[in-house]
């Protein structure tokens, strides 16, 4: 929440202060009026690729790419072990649905070569795409369905390969970068989608506001961080400031947040 004090040239002695808050329904608007500028944003996005007629989705099998990470997930038939535990069934049927639910949707209107809707939606379904993953492979089960994922780039070109029917040698493949073998597949980026993004405003008096939002959870309201470099020796006064300037833009304050950094401010107080 904080970090030692500092000695500034004019002799005084501050200390970072940074409090959580919820961003409000009218804080942007607020920060609009008062003139605000943005001094920075940093935007996590994840990419897909497919070829301009969508072969990769036409045979259930989908590729993205995350922080330089490439990711790519297909679907195979398989058939069910009636044998098999109900404990294992279980533990398979969750795994799936944690995996249901980090897939992400795109426009409706994208369609592969055949007509085959992503993912085996319904007309009025928007197409799922899945999120990229750290581990080299695992699989899951949805019936009669399973769930390959690689993230190792050789795997991951020599099933693309193998999907698009595409006469690649084990020898050229070791050599060859994922970018070369996009363009010579002719599969390029169709979409994008943001997952989080932090967003950092310069406020009058020294404050700074940094937002955070996470589009995973479109439920959860977004995260604000007010900032500044706090008088250690006049902390009142400075945290009656920073009071001020969050009822005026509207955050909703957190009340472990504001405990937490009181008490601790006031430990640097007493040290001093």
């Amino acid at each position: 929440m904080h970090e030692n004090p500092k000695v500034f040239e004019d002799g005084t002695m501050k200390v970072p202060v940074k409090m959580e808050y919820e961003l409000g329904e009218q804080t942007e608007q607020r920060l609009r009026e008062m003139g605000v500028r943005c001094v920075g944003e940093t935007l996590d996005v994840e990419y897909y690729y497919d070829t301009d007629s969508f072969l990769l989705a036409s045979t259930q099998t989908w590729l993205n790419q995350h922080n330089g990470q490439w990711g790519l997930i297909q679907a195979e038939e398989r058939e069910l072990n009636h044998a098999q535990s109900d404990d294992t069934k279980k533990s398979e049927d969750e795994h799936f649905k944690e995996k249901k639910s980090k897939i992400l949707n795109s426009s409706p209107e994208k369609r592969s070569g055949t007509g085959a809707v992503f993912m085996e939606t319904s007309s009025h379904e928007r197409p799922e795409k899945v999120m990229c993953k750290s581990q080299v492979q695992r699989t899951s089960s949805d019936k009669s369905r399973t769930y390959t994922e690689l993230s190792d780039p050789y795997a991951i070109m020599s099933r693309l390969a193998k999907c698009l029917q595409f006469p690649l040698t084990h020898n050229k493949m070791q050599s060859m970068t994922m970018k070369n073998f996009l363009k010579m597949a002719q599969i390029q980026m169709y979409d994008s989608w943001t997952r989080t993004s932090t967003v950092k405003y310069s406020l009058p008096g020294g404050f700074s506001l940094v937002v955070e939002r996470n589009y995973r959870n479109p439920t959860e309201t977004p995260s604000a961080f007010l900032m500044m470099n706090a008088d250690v020796l006049s902390i009142s006064s400075e945290l009656e400031k920073m009071d001020r300037l969050c009822k005026e833009l509207g955050l909703k304050p957190k009340e472990r947040s504001l405990q937490t950094i009181a008490e601790k401010l006031c430990d640097h107080v007493d040290n001093s």
